[in-house]
């Protein structure tokens, strides 16, 4: 529709220093006034990282928050008024475990054109680099908190990565030793448990055993650094 601006959803990256430096953006974070974003403090530091030259006092940033009461209309407002804006999260690819897919689905209702930029995403990464099966996947964002609802669905994973379907969640980094306990104790010795950690960065760990040896192992050492995970079953 003419007189639009663009929706450019935009990955930023997972970690700081990152291999992925996103220098094919340079060009495109230069140019944009607007951006949708999930915390501002967080954003500038991710545009800097993505343009160093970036002026960021000259950026409207529209907080796009995680907590809900968010007006997806109103964050369009640039577009409509014919500007590109960016859509960014704190980290990865927006849309994925994050609120940003509502920002996308309204451009696409207003007929606003909508670009994905090739970039980081911990699940893609991970998945590359577990050797699970990637024919049949599906990824469960982070697990409920309640304990029960999240054994259930720990139980529900399970079977279905037995079909040959790998299941697929991330869990906040705080909890990864306890997250870790908790699968060593719920799941059966044979699944196979991926973990992939602080995936780009100088840290960057990443490993797969089945449950029986993760037990026979204990908790890795790695995962007390607090580092964001993605974690994986499969067989």
């Amino acid at each position: 529709m003419a007189g639009l601006g663009t929706l450019h959803v935009i990955p930023v990256p997972l970690a700081t220093p990152s291999r992925w430096s996103g220098l094919e953006l340079r060009e495109l974070v230069a140019r944009i006034d607007f951006w949708i974003v999930e915390t501002p403090k967080v954003a500038r530091a991710q545009l800097r990282v993505l343009h160093t030259e970036c002026d960021l006092g000259r950026l409207t940033l529209t907080s796009w928050s995680k907590h809900g009461g968010n007006d997806a209309k109103s964050a369009l407002a640039a577009c409509r008024a014919g500007h590109d804006v960016g859509l960014i999260s704190d980290a990865g690819a927006p849309g994925m475990a994050d609120p940003g897919a509502e920002v996308v689905a309204q451009a696409h209702a207003e007929g606003i054109s909508v670009v994905a930029w090739p970039g980081p995403s911990s699940f893609l990464l991970g998945l590359m680099a577990s050797g699970l099966g990637g024919q049949q996947f599906r990824f469960h964002g982070y697990l409920p908190h309640d304990s029960t609802a999240r054994k259930g669905l720990l139980n529900r994973m399970e079977r279905d990565a037995a079909q040959g379907e790998s299941q697929w969640f991330i869990e906040t980094p705080y909890r990864n030793t306890k997250l870790f306990s908790e699968l060593c104790q719920t799941l059966q010795p044979e699944t196979q448990l991926f973990i992939g950690l602080g995936l780009t960065g100088p840290h960057e760990w990443v490993q797969r055993r089945s449950v029986r040896a993760w037990r026979s192992e204990g908790i890795p050492g790695a995962l007390t650094a607090k580092e964001p995970a993605i974690w994986a079953l499969g067989r």
